[in-house]
């Protein structure tokens, strides 16, 4: 429990710098207690929340009963003033088509899927005045397949002038366009050489999940660094954190080295990706696990890292059975290290 509450409460910080002070309490949840509980020393873990009680002293209230219906036309007023908050308060991303052809279904549904997961507000939501909704957003993305769609010329002018960073993202379908389509390869080629600051260009060898990283990266490039505000190099240490023994070996890291970094721990799923991203280094540490967990680590963090400036370590326990497993990874992809003094001579084993 203690945990858990623990672990949430980390993100309270990220949440109002977020959504600003317009939310109803300090922890952004609501509480409804079911059963009197004399002295329940749980909620002293998140003080300030809205308590809505479907329950007195004598018990829970029935359903149906008209206690119970005040307590509830409460709640859900509640919460939907709690949500028409967070969805004027998010950051709003344009993609485009919101009607995706059959090539696009996959690589729109896994973004848009990630922007909401993500607290983003996807656009379009209405059907008209496209570019009117381009021009709230804070990003727009463009995916293009092998049909020929005239709205997207338009919007991208918009997008080179509007002085926010706009992404173009060429589906492999796009390579292969049908007979009589050909306006759509010219489109291509006039969107890759068309001169705009803002502007990045994902060709086609560029996968989905990769483009995911890129939107990602753009909408909040400084994540990261906003968390701590230390101004210290910040580490991502991964690590197996239902493991004991590995979660002692990154507490001596995180203890011996505090004063020189900022250290992100995995206590935070849904933060995965921006540290990944947004870090000055990762530090990803193999202790008692099989190789199944250290392989999928590592894979995951070369599916979103970015050649031109990511950098990362791993750290071996010296056991005979993983002496194959760096070897098969350095022929896949070099790995940068971080700066020397992370590296000394009292290394946790």
């Amino acid at each position: 429990m203690h945990e858990e509450c623990g672990g949430y409460s980390e993100t309270i910080e990220s949440k109002r710098a977020r959504f600003g002070d317009g939310f109803a309490n300090e922890e952004f949840a609501l509480r409804c207690p079911l059963l009197p509980v004399d002295n329940n020393e749980h909620w002293q873990l998140f003080p300030g929340l809205t308590d809505i009680a479907f329950c007195d002293e004598s018990g829970t209230f029935p359903i149906g009963s008209p206690e119970f219906e005040i307590s509830f036309r409460k709640l859900t007023g509640e919460l939907m003033q709690l949500l028409k908050r967070m969805r004027n308060r998010s950051t709003s991303v344009f993609v485009y088509p919101p009607n995706p052809s059959k090539c696009l279904h996959d690589a729109y549904g896994a973004l848009s899927n990630e922007m909401s997961a993500r607290s983003y507000r996807l656009l379009p939501d209405r059907q008209v005045g496209f570019e009117d909704q381009l021009g709230e957003a804070s990003l727009s993305g463009f995916l293009l397949g092998d049909e020929y769609d005239k709205t997207i010329g338009q919007l991208t002018k918009a997008a080179s002038v509007s002085g926010k960073p706009w992404v173009v993202w060429c589906s492999p379908a796009s390579q292969d366009v049908a007979p009589g389509q050909e306006r759509q390869l010219g489109l291509l080629r006039n969107l890759e050489q068309l001169d705009s600051p803002t502007k990045t260009f994902l060709n086609a060898t560029i996968t989905s999940s990769k483009l995911r990283e890129e939107v990602l990266a753009l909408l909040r490039p400084n994540a990261v660094a906003s968390e701590s505000g230390s101004g210290k190099p910040h580490v991502y240490l991964i690590y197996n954190s239902r493991d004991r023994d590995d979660r002692v070996n990154a507490g001596q890291i995180i203890y011996h080295y505090q004063d020189e970094f900022h250290f992100d721990t995995p206590n935070d799923p849904a933060q995965r990706t921006i540290r990944l991203t947004g870090s000055d280094g990762v530090l990803l540490m193999w202790g008692k696990s099989d190789e199944a967990w250290c392989s999928r680590e590592f894979e995951s963090m070369m599916q979103v890292a970015r050649p031109e400036q990511s950098k990362g370590l791993c750290l071996f326990d010296p056991r005979e059975a993983k002496n194959a497993l760096p070897i098969r990874f350095a022929g896949a992809c070099p790995i940068s290290t971080l700066p020397k003094n992370m590296v000394g001579s009292n290394r946790p084993t």
